[in-house]
């Protein structure tokens, strides 16, 4: 494999022979077709190679780029690309994968498929979820913790004075360079292990997609810490609130374990509990053993047999790993100890949910002040869906159903004071006075409505249900 540092130079041709044939995500969905990533991943090449073939005039500079950057066989005419990027057989030394998220498009280098312990690899699932939680507010300096291709340091750019990217393989701090310089952008770059390349530095944001798997030994450098068990993780949590600046957020992604006899969310709270920071665990996933090695193994070149024995045998006494995202917010300022959420969806969420954390955190706050004196609304992406039956009197409902439009698209059932109370929630009078009309229309005392209603408004703020604050039209006059 080619230093990818090699290639650096050659970045500014390369991406204005991209531009010029057309290059963008869209073309080349057009191009190769719905199913091409499914081919690709099975080293099917021929349904893709016969589309390229059949490429209208128009479109073959891009064809071209197309089999040598994303299928991995020589170019059918020149393309303009540098000649150092292009081995003596004709193919491509690396692959380019467009990523499309929130709005922004980035071209992402990596290396072909190989059986490297260095090997630098795209953007997969793991990446996505990553930057699906990250939140997008314009902040000063972010840090790309592991940074492996770049793709989350491609993101931050524009919402970031500086970005800094990290990484222990000096392969994907070579990849991220290239990454920068195909979109003329200027990062520092630097190698080492976890956070002890910016020992002393603080950040307004980082994030980390670490080498988080759990398994029996240290295979490839991008997957495996080579630490026992989830130990990787615990010690990334506990080090990262020194490199937070004050009321800065740190998003990571997980793997910890649920051993027998123990309380697998009692161990991570347990890790974020003394950090000095208000964290929020996502669980995105809970696999069992078998289910766990299956999935790792799938998408490797080793031997699947003896690497599934050995890695299972590894796992001896433990009954599921757990996957998600961790969030932590710096609590400078604030008094009292930091709180610990761990949420479990089940259901899909929003295809970026990064405001959510954000806007989680303010929750708790909102959350542990006097409730009756807070000026809530519901916020604008909530629904209420009701299934109602006919009646002599008339439609009488029988389910009303509150459903998110965004972030982690909660949703849960209602009762007929519950609905009647959040349609008064429009930010403009206090819950308190709400609480009043409620009690008199139930025929409650203002203690016992407030009893029975203040922990659900409660739950309904930490959901994201209700928010504080006017509502938006009305706070922009």
């Amino acid at each position: 494999m080619i230093d990818p540092d090699l290639l650096v130079p050659g970045a500014a041709q390369a991406r204005r022979a991209l531009d010029e044939a057309g290059w963008s995500a869209a073309a080349l969905d057009d191009l190769l077709g719905a199913t091409a990533r499914t081919h690709l991943d099975r080293g099917e090449l021929a349904p893709v190679l016969r589309r390229l073939r059949a490429a209208p005039p128009a479109d073959r500079a891009l064809a071209d780029l197309a089999r040598l950057l994303v299928v991995g066989v020589p170019a059918e005419r020149p393309t303009g690309l540098p000649g150092a990027w292009l081995a003596g057989d004709g193919t491509a030394r690396l692959r380019l994968q467009p990523v499309r998220h929130g709005g922004v498009e980035v071209q992402v280098p990596h290396d072909p498929p190989g059986d490297d312990r260095d090997l630098v690899i795209g953007v997969g699932a793991a990446s996505l979820t990553l930057a699906a939680a990250t939140p997008r507010d314009v902040v000063g300096r972010v840090l790309d913790l592991g940074t492996g291709c770049g793709v989350q340091a491609l993101l931050a750019e524009d919402h970031a004075r500086t970005v800094t990217a990290t990484d222990r393989n000096p392969r994907a701090a070579a990849y991220a360079r290239l990454a920068a310089a195909l979109h003329g952008q200027e990062w520092d770059v630097r190698t080492g292990d976890l956070l002890d390349p910016v020992a002393g530095e603080r950040f307004d944001l980082v994030v980390s997609n670490p080498p988080f798997v759990i398994g029996p030994a240290a295979r490839y450098t991008y997957r495996d810490a080579g630490m026992a068990g989830d130990d990787v993780c615990r010690t990334l949590v506990e080090r990262l609130p020194a490199h937070l600046a004050p009321g800065g957020t740190a998003v990571l992604l997980a793997n910890w374990l649920h051993l027998e006899g123990e309380d697998g969310d009692a161990r991570v709270r347990s890790w974020l509990a003394g950090t000095g920071c208000d964290a929020w665990v996502v669980q995105r996933e809970l696999a069992a053993p078998e289910e766990y090695v299956t999935a790792w193994l799938r998408d490797t070149d080793e031997g699947f047999t003896t690497a599934y024995d050995a890695w299972l045998d590894a796992l001896a006494g433990v009954e599921a790993v757990a996957f998600g995202v961790l969030a932590l917010r710096d609590r400078s300022g604030r008094p009292g100890p930091g709180r610990v959420v761990l949420d479990a969806p089940d259901q899909p969420l929003a295809p970026t949910w990064g405001e959510q954390v954000g806007a989680h955190f303010a929750a708790l706050d909102l959350a542990d002040t006097d409730l009756r004196a807070a000026r809530l609304r519901v916020r604008d992406d909530v629904r209420l869906h009701q299934v109602a039956r006919r009646t002599d009197e008339g439609w009488s409902a029988e389910v009303q159903l509150l459903q998110q439009e965004a972030g982690l698209r909660w949703s849960g059932g209602v009762d007929a004071y519950g609905a009647t109370l959040l349609a008064g929630c429009d930010g403009t009078r206090p819950l308190g006075d709400l609480l009043l009309v409620l009690a008199s229309s139930a025929g409650l005392s203002e203690g016992e409505a407030a009893e029975q209603v203040l922990p659900v408004v409660a739950e309904l703020v930490r959901q994201g249900f209700l928010v504080g604050g006017p509502p938006e039209a009305a706070s922009s006059t």
